[in-house]
């Protein structure tokens, strides 16, 4: 009977066991997923924190944007007039000369031959001469009258109006010094002799004085004191370079090119306006170049008709539309005529 009992006893010990085996694994099945999304919450908890690092870029693309838009802004302002001047580029469709100012009565600084590209810098106003780029000009610029230079692409209304230089002070004419036997000569031509509408270069050099001018036809006009000038004489003709010395004595030293093959009639090879429509006050240069002629005139529209260099420019400030005519006599007795007008628009 005690057997009995303690069989009882151990069965229920067994069972009761094993019942508490089974509640506690049943208790760890349903925790397991109560514990996954504790996890899962715990986690997303400090998300405020790691959250931030993507709301930075979400929340501020303004203010990102923001500045590279404006540095972009910025860069593109301060590059644009450098890009224009970059492109603004022209071509000397005939050779001409290269003055310290905008105006035939400012220094010669040199002279320019066809097809050779510069680039532009400035202009005047009514855009009758371009400011360039000239390493031996002041401030490392030139002038050219608009008339013998064909702009590039771009538009040159974009290039600023540059400010004028004010004009040279001429010296007093000194009385002359004669040439002191065996100095070398100061003044020569590549070319002594040359056909008509050939072209050589003048050269000089001279150290160590006070002014140098320079006659090529067109009166007295300031030059450095080495440089050359591109020449092509439409006749024989004795060019003169005036030296005043540092004591203000003056020497002058002179050469002659000689012109052949010249006829009798003369040609008029160019006579152009800078514009041909300008409006009131503003000037207006006119260029020129006449080969084999004895004289030639210039008359601008009722007043008498003046002697001109056969090779020349000069402005013009027309208060109504105005008739030019350039007049050309030959050897023989010929005349020939050109003629342009400038009208003025509102």
């Amino acid at each position: 009977m005690a057997s009995k009992h303690s069989a009882l006893l151990i069965t229920s010990i067994v069972i009761a066991t094993l019942a508490l085996v089974a509640l506690a694994c049943a208790t760890q099945v349903v925790n397991v997923p109560t514990a996954v999304p504790t996890v899962v919450i715990d986690t997303a908890t400090p998300a405020p924190q790691t959250s931030n690092t993507p709301a930075v870029p979400v929340s501020s693309p303004a203010p990102l944007t923001t500045p590279t838009s404006n540095t972009a802004t910025a860069t593109a302002t301060a590059t644009s007039p450098m890009t224009t001047t970059e492109v603004m580029t022209g071509t000397i469709k005939q050779n001409t000369n290269i003055r310290s100012g905008p105006g035939v009565d400012y220094a010669l600084l040199g002279n320019l031959v066809t097809g050779l590209s510069v680039r532009l810098t400035g202009r005047t106003a009514d855009k009758s001469w371009w400011q360039i780029e000239f390493s031996a000009g002041p401030d490392g610029r030139g002038w050219v009258v608009a008339a013998n230079l064909t702009p590039g692409s771009g538009d040159v209304d974009a290039l600023p109006v540059a400010s004028a230089p004010p004009l040279p002070t001429r010296l007093p004419v000194l009385a002359t010094v004669p040439t002191s036997p065996g100095l070398i000569p100061v003044l020569r031509a590549d070319k002594a002799e040359v056909a008509a509408g050939e072209c050589t270069t003048l050269r000089w050099d001279v150290e160590g004085v006070k002014a140098v001018y320079l006659n090529s036809g067109s009166g007295d006009i300031a030059v450095a004191g080495h440089d050359t000038l591109v020449i092509c004489p439409d006749d024989t003709y004795a060019y003169s370079l005036r030296v005043i010395n540092k004591d203000d004595s003056e020497q002058i030293f002179s050469y002659t090119v000689k012109v052949s093959g010249c006829g009798g009639a003369p040609i008029i090879s160019r006579f152009e306006a800078s514009a041909t429509d300008i409006k009131a006050g503003q000037k207006v240069t006119i260029a020129w170049t006449v080969s084999c002629a004895s004289e030639v005139s210039i008359k601008e529209g009722s007043r008498p008709r003046r002697t001109v260099a056969s090779r020349d420019e000069e402005e013009f400030q027309p208060d109504k539309t105005t008739s030019y005519k350039l007049i050309a006599f030959g050897k023989d007795g010929s005349r020939i005529e050109k003629g342009l007008t400038v009208n003025i628009v509102p």
